[in-house]
């Protein structure tokens, strides 16, 4: 190959725009590899990819590109029991995800763009009653729960041995965890009810009672900065199909004082992500697959007879209550189950 001048190729790389383009240039060779280092060290902001729980391995699906990758930079479990069995994967918006081994319940984070691990202390014996799980990170802690079992707490700086309950949580019945701007937000889904607490504390500052809803309903919660949205669709709506998105979608200041929620049909430029453990949104501006005012989810059908299922992402329009099934690699792909849940991830190589 003839040589390129460095300056050319720092031109180049800086003008690359996806993870997985700067990481194509970077493996062509060391010159390359060089010439890339400021685009991987900063990297423009990415649109979420999917985390697929698949067998033997899990996937990672990139939108923008429509194509599937397997593991990425995921550590390799440490011994073959660990592997035959599967550990579990819940991804974070905020670029890593948390492994489980299902049968120890040893516990670590994972990120899968850069490869970095760190280990947590094992969960109790009850995390390996179900799949469902709640939970996120903040810069200094993991905030994890596991149905009606209440809230636990795993220090990260320092680092903690064991997990560590929050006794004003003891029983609730948690659904989702996000993280944001120095709070974790602790949502139920079956009295729609929302608790802040501060992540450095472990404080309730905050409780945020339901929105104008008939209970029971699915709902997903979202934060967006000093807003909360909820989204929900009324359980008797599967009786007719299971396709209908939300029905309603509110909003509110948590921040106020005297919090009051609105209805909500306008995000501006921006979308909103949810899958059944985190709500977030993302600027649209610069993407050009994502719609403004969208709310972008997943669902996962089992096949019949078999223990295969299917994933498909759904567009759902805020202002004109439409939805629409986006079409891509997914619609045409049968996928063998693992323990997990499909969830959105925004790619990232900052591990902060």
């Amino acid at each position: 190959m003839a040589a390129i001048a460095p300056d050319l190729l720092s031109i180049v790389s800086g003008g690359l725009t996806e993870l997985a383009d700067i990481a194509r240039f970077r493996s062509v060779c060391t010159t390359w590899r060089d010439a890339g280092a400021d685009a991987a060290a900063l990297p423009p902001l990415q649109p979420p990819w999917l985390v697929l729980p698949s067998s033997p391995s899990p996937l990672f699906f990139c939108p923008p590109e429509d194509r599937l990758y397997p593991n990425l930079r995921l550590p390799v479990p440490n011994s073959q029991a660990n592997r035959r069995r599967g550990r579990r994967l819940y991804a974070s918006p905020h670029g890593w995800t948390l492994a489980i081994d299902p049968t120890g319940l040893a516990a670590s984070l994972l990120h899968p763009f850069t490869g970095a691990a760190r280990p947590l202390p094992p969960l109790p014996a009850y995390f390996a009653e179900t799949d469902d799980l709640a939970w996120d990170l903040s810069p200094f802690a993991v905030m994890a729960s596991c149905g009606e079992r209440g809230v636990l707490v795993c220090s990260l700086d320092p680092p903690a041995d064991s997990w560590v309950p929050i006794p004003a949580m003891a029983d609730y019945n948690v659904s989702s965890i996000d993280y944001a701007a120095g709070d974790f937000f602790v949502f139920e889904e079956d009295v729609c009810r929302t608790t802040v607490v501060d992540s450095i504390t472990k404080e309730v500052t905050a409780v945020i009672p339901a929105p104008p809803v008939e209970l029971p309903t699915e709902a997903r919660m979202v934060v967006a900065g000093d807003e909360l949205f909820i989204l929900t669709k009324p359980k008797w709506m599967y009786v007719f199909d299971d396709d209908v998105d939300f029905s309603k979608a509110f909003c509110v200041n948590h921040r106020s004082p005297n919090p009051a929620w609105q209805s909500l049909t306008s995000i501006g430029e921006r979308a909103v992500f949810v899958d059944s453990i985190h709500g977030f949104t993302v600027g649209t501006a610069g993407f050009r697959n994502l719609e403004s005012n969208t709310v972008y989810s997943v669902t996962t059908k089992e096949v019949n007879r078999s223990s295969n299922v299917k994933y498909s992402i759904s567009a759902f329009n805020l202002e004109s209550r439409a939805t629409k099934k986006l079409a891509c690699r997914l619609d045409r792909l049968e996928m063998a189950q693992r323990g997990g849940t499909a969830s959105w991830i925004i790619p990232s190589l900052n591990e902060g």
